[in-house]
């Protein structure tokens, strides 16, 4: 049997995924309609290419002590153990424990809208999660280490001239650590990945993480493929301690006689 061309497989992936963004965007004029259909997308494409494990939905996160997140276009979340998913109105509200990464989705990449992202992203982060023992048959797993939440921004098309690295890792790593960006995408123009497991030396003698990036044949091909490394690298979200939302409801405790 002859050598499969991965490259080759790539590249129609790539055309697929693609023709799921575009269908019907075409049909959209209105600012707000189109911006609407382009998260309805960008959803549709995340649930048909990530495994069954993960959920997304648009939504706002919320956590035990009854405070909440931003709206968040985009949130990739657990599906086995995020029994908490509340509906209200038409925006979902999901325990911070239960997610893994948040996008935001814009038409435009530019300054403005990388740190309109970095400031949904902080929303997020500042939350409290708990993490609970786990009881197994011979007896419990320590609580799980919290996670660091992926955040990024998914864009068509670019504001800046090319080539746009320069503008992305400009703005890409913030000083605050809440409001990081993992993941930068651009459809007609590149993708971007901030590397943790590598660093690199700035003027200032500080170490920042390396930023990766691809051109625009393998865009989407490439966000995937990294996308699917970091939420490998997490595993499984922690376990919720329920007894820090069932504090939240008042309670009487009965003493017999």
């Amino acid at each position: 049997m002859p050598d499969i061309n991965i490259s080759q497989l790539y590249s129609e992936m790539q055309t697929e995924m693609l023709q799921t963004l575009r269908t019907g965007a075409a049909a959209f004029t209105h600012p707000g309609t189109k911006g609407d259909n382009t998260e309805v997308n960008w959803i549709e494409w995340f649930c048909k290419y990530l495994p069954s494990r993960y959920k997304v939905d648009k939504a706002i996160i919320i956590d035990s002590t009854g405070k909440c997140s931003d709206q968040i276009d985009l949130v990739i979340y657990d599906a086995q153990y995020s029994y908490l998913v509340f509906q209200q109105q038409d925006s979902k509200l999901i325990p911070a424990e239960s997610v893994y990464a948040i996008f935001e989705v814009k038409q435009n990449l530019n300054k403005e809208h990388m740190e309109y992202a970095q400031g949904k992203a902080e929303s997020v982060r500042s939350l409290f999660r708990s993490s609970a023992p786990i009881q197994h048959a011979g007896g419990h797993y320590d609580p799980k280490p919290l996670h660091e939440i992926l955040a990024g921004v998914l864009t068509t098309k670019s504001d800046w001239a090319t080539p746009i690295a320069p503008k992305v890792t400009q703005y890409i790593n913030a000083t605050d650590h809440n409001k990081r960006l993992d993941f930068v995408c651009s459809i007609s123009d590149n993708t971007f990945v901030v590397d943790n497991n590598i660093f690199i030396s700035q003027y200032d003698a500080k170490q920042i993480p390396a930023i990766r990036f691809c051109e625009k044949n393998d865009s989407l091909v490439f966000l995937l493929l990294n996308l699917l490394k970091r939420l490998q690298d997490i595993g499984t979200v922690p376990a919720i301690d329920y007894t820090k939302y069932a504090n939240i409801i008042k309670s009487s405790l009965y003493k017999s006689t």
